[in-house]
């Protein structure tokens, strides 16, 4: 077939637009809106005198017997421990954290939050791997006296106390609020770039009520292990509730692998003020650049299995007319979705024993940084999940997409195509993001059928080559503790929110039953969105098979 792009720009519906123009004004209309109702609340809270008070470090923590204190555990790299003056706690596994309570003197004035809430400009932050509000780094935010009254804490109290702490030389800070709503997340990663040392989240929530949260509320900053490979894994080790004026620090490196956990209240925002204290270049850095995410594995195919499509598929995708059709399609636009793509009754008995099997066998695919969401195990295939599964693998199925598309995947002309085939299981929770590992290395044929559809859960969107070389998050670089941005990065992501509509070339919605055929050039990535649990799935997960050909 005759490369043309990439692939073409979004194939919406007046309907979807309408949707995404709904969803985009409640995310833009809710927040502003709670955050002024939070705001009346926090002005009634915050004492007179509040608006001029100066933030300072706990005096607890500048003790002597404190900082050896912290200062022993920490060398040591103990797995637990508690002081039990200051409530402060160290953990050594999986990698070494600390949590300081009550960081500032009067217990984080509520006026710092009321500043917060009517000074900040947020801008919303979308990619793969977030969603979320953020500021400005807090240097550019001369305007906000408190919020600039708190860098100055950062840089004379805080970042020479963590030196001594630490053992490390930290040469600056830089710092912004984040802010999630219900609903948002930052999925995992593990924060190491260039110069980055410490990583740090400040949490405020001075709500009557709801200064600690629970698990409940979301929000959580949550810890994961790592293999040999320094790939993290499932299931979250720790988790660390949000709480009011309390302080999280730890060391970044190869393996400091974490994530915000969604929001699930709608009551109140998650507010913290994140970033890291910088060095000199961070020596896991250089090695972990060259982690790569795992690929898929390619396979010939199944010339002994030879399926009679009539007896699968809807007639309609069996007449030559149809295939012309089709063709034409593809060679103008890359893509083309097949609605009820097999037989009714086949869909069906497919999706009713996906649903009630218990004898499939389905296994978590990771790495967490790259991959959440179930995959099956095509040996415990069997009925008619096994004959779907084997016709996508079948000479009898590169000999159809060769007439869909005109690529060499069958005849004469064909040399060694293969094919990858998966069934996946989507749920809430679930993602992938954006890696070397789903960067299409040469020109591929992709596949999408879903069974069990359900809106907003396992949605695929397709983009242009040059988003992977900006995004640069092979391991998840870009946000870093707790949702913060560099300054770099912050213009660098203003850019990219600015040609975001030119740079998604497809987005993949669910339909049941229905052959989602897309041609990608080399260098077009693609991540399938996370799952939020707001996404109703009253029918159950969502199943994809998931398919890519070569020539």
């Amino acid at each position: 077939m005759e490369q043309t792009s990439p692939l073409k720009p979004n194939r919406r519906d007046k309907t979807e637009d309408k949707l995404v123009d709904t969803e985009s004004a409640h995310r833009e209309e809710g927040p502003q809106k709670k955050l002024a109702r939070l705001g009346e609340s926090v002005e009634a809270t915050a004492g007179a005198g509040d608006a001029d008070v100066e933030l300072t470090l706990n005096k607890a923590y500048l003790q002597k017997n404190v900082t050896q204190w912290l200062q022993s555990a920490w060398a040591k790299q103990v797995p637990s421990t508690k002081e039990e003056t200051t409530g402060a706690q160290i953990w050594g596994e999986p990698f070494q954290i600390c949590l300081l309570p009550d960081l500032l003197e009067r217990n984080n004035p509520p006026a710092l939050v009321h500043e917060m809430i009517n000074k900040v400009h947020w801008s919303r932050k979308q990619m793969d791997l977030y969603e979320f509000y953020q500021s400005t780094d807090l240097s550019n935010m001369l305007e906000c006296r408190l919020l600039a009254n708190f860098l100055q804490v950062l840089r004379k109290q805080v970042r020479p106390w963590l030196e001594e702490i630490t053992n490390l030389k930290l040469d600056y800070v830089s710092a912004s609020c984040s802010m999630y709503s219900c609903g948002d997340y930052l999925l995992v990663h593990d924060d190491l770039l260039k110069d980055r040392q410490i990583a740090f989240i400040y949490y405020m929530s001075p709500w009557q009520g709801v200064e600690e949260w629970n698990e409940e509320h979301g929000g959580c900053l949550e810890i994961f292990s790592s293999d040999d490979q320094c790939y993290p894994q499932f299931p979250v080790q720790r988790k660390i509730a949000p709480k009011n004026n309390q302080f999280a620090f730890f060391k970044v490196g190869s393996r400091s692998f974490h994530q915000v956990g969604e929001v699930t209240t709608y009551d109140y925002p998650r507010l913290t003020i994140n970033g890291w204290f910088h060095g000199a270049t961070n020596e896991a850095f250089a090695a972990d650049s060259s982690r790569a995410f795992p690929r898929l594995s390619y396979l010939q195919p199944d010339i002994n299995y030879k399926p009679k499509l009539g007896l699968l598929l809807n007639d309609v995708y069996l007449k030559a007319a149809t295939r012309r059709s089709i063709q034409k399609r593809i060679e103008e636009n890359s893509e083309i979705c097949l609605y009820e793509f097999f037989k009714r009754e086949k869909f069906e008995l497919a999706r009713a024993q996906l649903l009630n099997d218990d004898s499939l066998t389905w296994r978590r695919q990771g790495p967490a940084n790259a991959h959440n969401y179930e995959l099956m195990d095509l040996s415990s295939a069997k009925g008619t999940v096994q004959e779907l599964l084997q016709l996508f693998r079948s000479n009898t199925m590169f000999q159809l997409l060769r007439d869909f598309t005109d690529l060499d995947l069958y005849g004469v002309d064909a040399i060694t195509p293969t094919c990858s085939v998966e069934l996946q299981r989507w749920s809430h929770g679930n993602y992938t993001v954006l890696g070397d590992g789903l960067v299409s290395d040469e020109n591929t044929l992709d596949l999408v059928y879903y069974l069990n559809a359900a809106e907003g859960a396992a949605v695929i969107t397709y983009l242009s080559p040059e988003v992977e070389q900006r995004a640069a998050h092979e391991n998840g670089l870009d946000p870093v503790a707790d949702g913060d941005l560099s300054i770099e990065q912050d213009e660098q992501e203003e850019e990219e929110e600015e040609c975001h509509d030119d740079s998604v070339l497809l987005t993949i919605t669910p339909v049941d039953n229905a052959l989602n055929i897309v041609y990608r050039c080399e260098g077009t990535t693609k991540f399938t969105k996370y799952v939020s649990r707001n996404t109703p799935l009253d029918k159950g997960p969502v199943f994809v098979i998931s398919c890519s050909y070569r020539e």
